[in-house]
């Protein structure tokens, strides 16, 4: 089965690793692992956690790209870095797999969009405006606001670059305003089912049904917090009922987000900073991404027909970036 995934964290495990001396991680690292289950596209997050002084949010940031960049070129043609439908089309026909950048959190942008081209130029495809917490555009998912004068502007220049907003840890008011400001691409990269883990990170199914009236893809997310039902002792079982739901809320645009935890762990056994206190390994449900043929047969057990099968684990992601990517289709306003 190929393999699409709509939110990993490599971007940040990648500059850790540099930072401490250890290059050539995509390959050594991801490489075998991706190939393993499959995976022949991935969304990466750059992500600079809130407790990152204000000075230090856009440093951090680019430290990220710059290390994607330089881990892409010493990977001896193994990766492509996506900016475009054609490359996108490239990368598959050669056999590589396809790296996409995202911005989990709009925190280096240091409050205006001026910068934005800026990240965009350097192969920024996809913009979440928040992580949990609050920022200069808008609220995220541990707050009840929506979006600033700053964060509407943001939005409206994220569309007007080709970018897609993307809705995860945005909190309900702040979705629902997106939603309302006009058509261009949205996602949910990584984020479950509230009505079946009532968890404020999680989707509402009025959510999940505007998503997927907008055509956009709502990501499976295998952190366990964010799966467990009451009274169940199967997680796999319950992330199956998260995936199940998502397709029939959205009509059919599910697909997977992961957002696997343990990768930080492993990159760098001396924990420090905002996870001083956080240990990764007990956050993932499934075990790594071997656990994808796991979670594939699960659900072949259920009855998922192979056609949608095939839907979440790959095309319906790839779809989804190839319309929204320059050079594919232009998207309807």
């Amino acid at each position: 089965m190929k393999v699409a995934v709509s939110h990993d964290d490599f971007p940040a495990v990648l500059a850790l690793c540099r930072a401490a001396g250890t290059n050539g991680y995509l390959r050594s690292y991801y490489l075998p692992r991706f190939r393993h289950a499959g995976v022949e596209l991935v969304i990466g997050a750059v992500f600079v956690h809130p407790s990152t002084p204000p000075g230090a949010a856009l440093e951090n940031a680019l430290e990220q790209l710059a290390a994607v960049e330089a881990e892409v070129a010493a990977s001896g043609g193994a990766f492509a870095l996506v900016t475009t439908a054609a490359e996108l089309e490239d990368a598959r026909r050669r056999g590589q797999i396809a790296l996409v950048l995202s911005l989990e959190g709009a925190d280096p942008l240091g409050g205006t969009s001026v910068l934005l081209p800026i990240l965009h130029r350097l192969g920024v495809r996809l913009l979440g405006l928040t992580w949990n917490g609050r920022n200069a555009f808008a609220d995220g998912c541990d707050f009840s606001g929506g979006l600033t004068a700053a964060g509407r502007d943001l939005i409206y220049r994220v569309w007007d670059l080709g970018l897609a907003v993307d809705v995860s840890h945005l909190s309900d008011t702040g979705l629902q305003e997106v939603l309302s400001l006009g058509r261009g691409p949205v996602l949910a990269s990584h984020s479950n089912c509230r009505t079946l883990c009532p968890h404020r990170r999680n989707l509402t199914d009025s959510q999940l049904t505007a998503l997927g009236r907008r055509d956009g893809v709502v990501g499976l997310n295998q952190v366990s917090f964010l799966v467990r039902r009451q009274h169940t002792r199967d997680g796999l079982d319950d992330l199956c009922a998260h995936l199940l739901h998502i397709w029939d809320r959205t009509g059919g645009r599910a697909c997977l987000g992961l957002d696997f935890a343990r990768e930080y762990g492993e990159a760098v056994s001396r924990r420090r900073t905002y996870w001083l206190h956080w240990d990764p390994s007990q956050e993932d449900l499934l075990d790594g991404w071997g656990g994808l043929a796991a979670l594939e047969d699960r659900l072949r057990e259920r009855g998922f027909p192979p056609e949608a099968l095939e839907a979440v684990f790959y095309t319906n992601l790839w779809n989804f970036l190839h319309r929204i990517l320059p050079g594919g289709p232009v998207p309807s306003n």
